[in-house]
């Protein structure tokens, strides 16, 4: 991967670099561990083309304890140029906090691996004398066991490596030995080397070590499980150490690396028993991995899918991939299989899963779905959730099908640009194309009608989600062979949202599609189930207002609502009727007072206007009438001309 990532432009580099370099930092760890040098060497020529690979994202600590056996893996391969230039990054820090270490490393480097003994005497003279009571073993005395060649000597051989060295090199001894010996001999050092594995976890969990110590034991014992072919005897030893390890765990989300590799290798490994798949399926599908782990849980996800069909563990995986990819157009096979084999064998767990998730992960896995799998498994999927959908549900899943006709159009439109492309000239005559249609395409793809495998999707899932989303309304018009048609779509989706966005919306879509008279017929057919009800108007004025509706459409509901509003007495004074109020006077509507007059044209006789200023006089034997049995005041529309004063 190293070699693929330094061979990258930087731009792109750079935004691989942060996981990358984790992943980096855990190997140089891994292989300090085990001794091994070689590897370390190679590593250190890694770094000294991209320092990022130990820097990014590391704490100062971090990057000091992975420069470190780096600088030490360099001077041992003889390439002191290099170790050198290692050593920088830890000059500081070491003149700082260990200025005798940093004054004997510094020598050794410039003199190659050969200083002379004046140079770091004073380094030597601070070593505290060799004392076996304080645990202090002097230099050199390292124990040297033979390998075992039969199957009697692995026992001995193995609890003597266990007890005389530290577990990271009985660990990489034990697996050196196995890769040596003969395949009876070496089955024979796998089984004991996993059961000394599982005894070292849990005794450190015992000791409440952290998951970073816990590893180091869990990593042999899967190897262990999986170089051994998956023993019996290991089998409960797994089981039992991938509890330990999940039972550690705060909470139920993994963000950690440090976390998730020991909980991921043992589950792996354990997945190999037949008799504990379900358990580990159970366990891991309980989980949710975010951040740093994601790439290392994606690893377990996949392999325990090629063994199992199960919905929830599909699901986690699906959303785990969809965070770690968020751009990435097309969801790998092994999702993309899983999903179909669900769909093929187990429709029910897909739904009851469905049913009972979370309202959030629900429509991010629809839309990833929708968005990344073949569209002929999104149709299948969406066809086996359907039937036994809740009526929220289905709404959620008719967000797929527009998902997938979006795709279908964009396609189409991608199909139409290639074809203008092919006419230009020259890069520069592209250029130019492109940016003229860049502001268009949006408009161009909604209003897009659909053809082929997008008509053919459209025709299939129409009778079913007509109702649930407007631009499926507007879909339904625009493959609408007559008025007739398009109406009876309109009447349907209004009888699932008869309120007033359901019917701003059917007016809206009539008229983008240059369908006026249909407009105008929902349009009274809205204010004809609201007549003579203020708050009704009221409420209707608002939202048109709010929904930004043609004054063509608005203002006849200002209209109905200011009559309305003239002939109730007393007048209302809820919010909502106060609001559409203040909205009709910004559009020019008032409330004429009973015996006011509009400005009457020049034209006009002073006679009849002498004749309209006198009272008339009450008939004989007839009281006047009050104030409160005088005729209400009148709606005056913008059309009808200014009030009078």
């Amino acid at each position: 991967m190293l070699s693929a990532l330094l061979r990258l432009p930087p731009p792109l580099r750079e935004e691989l670099l942060p996981s990358g370099a984790a992943l980096f930092r855990q190997a140089v760890r891994e292989q300090q561990r085990r001794g091994s040098w070689r590897t370390l060497s190679t590593l250190a020529v890694r770094v000294d083309a991209e320092p990022g690979l130990v820097e990014r994202g590391a704490t100062p600590e971090e990057a000091s304890a992975t420069y470190w056996p780096l600088v030490w893996a360099a001077g041992r391969a003889c390439d002191w140029e290099r170790a050198r230039r290692l050593w920088q990054p830890l000059t500081g820090p070491a003149r700082a906090h260990a200025p005798l270490l940093a004054e004997a490393m510094e020598d050794w480097l410039s003199s190659e691996g050969s200083p002379t003994p004046e140079l770091i005497a004073s380094a030597l003279e601070r070593l505290p004398p060799v004392d076996s009571l304080l645990g202090i073993e002097p230099p050199n005395q390292r124990v040297s066991l033979p390998p075992p060649r039969s199957l009697e000597e692995v026992e001995g051989a193995l609890l003597s490596l266990y007890s005389l060295e530290p577990f990271p090199v009985f660990a990489g001894r034990a697996e050196t030995w196995a890769r040596a010996a003969p395949a009876e001999v070496a089955q024979a050092i796998w089984e004991l080397a996993g059961q000394l594995a599982a005894r070292e976890l849990w005794l450190r969990a015992a000791e409440g070590k952290g998951h970073t110590a816990l590893s180091e034991p869990a990593s042999l014992l899967a190897r262990a499980v999986r170089e051994g072919g998956a023993p019996e005897v290991l089998s409960a030893p797994t089981v039992q150490a991938l509890r330990v390890v999940a039972t550690g765990l705060a909470q139920t989300v993994v963000s950690r690396l440090e976390d998730a590799e020991p909980l991921c290798a043992l589950a792996q490994a354990a997945t190999l028993q037949p008799s504990a798949q379900a358990w580990v399926v159970q366990a891991v599908s309980g989980l949710r991995f975010e951040g740093a782990a994601l790439p290392r849980a994606l690893g377990l996800y996949q392999e325990l899918l090629t063994r199992t069909a199960n919905a929830p563990l599909w699901a986690r995986a699906f959303l785990a991939w969809c965070e770690q990819n968020p751009e990435a157009p097309n969801a790998p096979g092994w999702l993309q299989e899983g999903l179909g084999q669900l769909v093929a064998t187990e429709p029910s767990s897909l739904l009851s899963w469905l049913g009972g998730a979370e309202p959030s992960e629900r429509m991010e896995l629809i839309e990833c779905v929708a968005s990344a799998c073949a569209p002929d498994l999104v149709e299948s999927w969406v066809d086996v959730c359907w039937e036994g959908a809740s009526e929220e549900l289905r709404r959620e899943l008719s967000e797929a099908v527009r998902i997938l006709l979006d795709r279908s159009r964009m396609k189409q439109g991608g199909r139409q640009l290639e074809q203008l492309l092919r006419g230009a000239r020259n890069i520069e005559d592209a250029e130019r194309m492109l940016m003229e249609v860049e502001g268009a395409m949006e408009q161009v793809y909604s209003s897009m009608k659909l053809t082929g495998d997008g008509l053919r999707i459209w025709r299939r899932f129409a009778p079913r989600v007509l109702t649930y989303q407007v631009e499926f309304l507007e879909e339904a018009v625009r493959q609408a062979s007559s008025d007739a048609e398009a109406w009876d779509a309109a009447v349907r989706y209004l009888e699932a949202h008869p309120g007033n966005t359901g019917h701003i919306e059917a007016i809206r879509t009539m008229e983008l599609s240059g369908l006026e008279a249909l407009a105008k017929r929902i349009l009274e057919r809205w204010l004809e189930r609201r007549a003579a009800h203020v708050q009704a108007l009221a409420e209707a004025v608002v939202a048109a207002g709010r929904m930004n509706t043609p004054c063509k459409y608005l203002h006849p509901v200002m209209e109905a609502f200011m009559r309305a509003l003239a002939e109730q007495l007393p007048a209302l004074h809820a919010p909502v009727v106060e609001q559409a109020r203040a909205l009709a006077h910004e559009h020019g509507f008032r409330l004429r007072k009973r015996g006011a007059s509009r400005k009457k044209k020049a034209a006009s006789t002073p006679a009849r206007r002498a004749s309209r200023s006198k009272k008339k006089p009450a008939a004989k034997g007839t009281a006047p009438r009050k104030e409160s049995e005088r005729s209400p005041p009148k709606a005056v529309s913008p059309e009808e001309g200014e009030e009078s004063s």
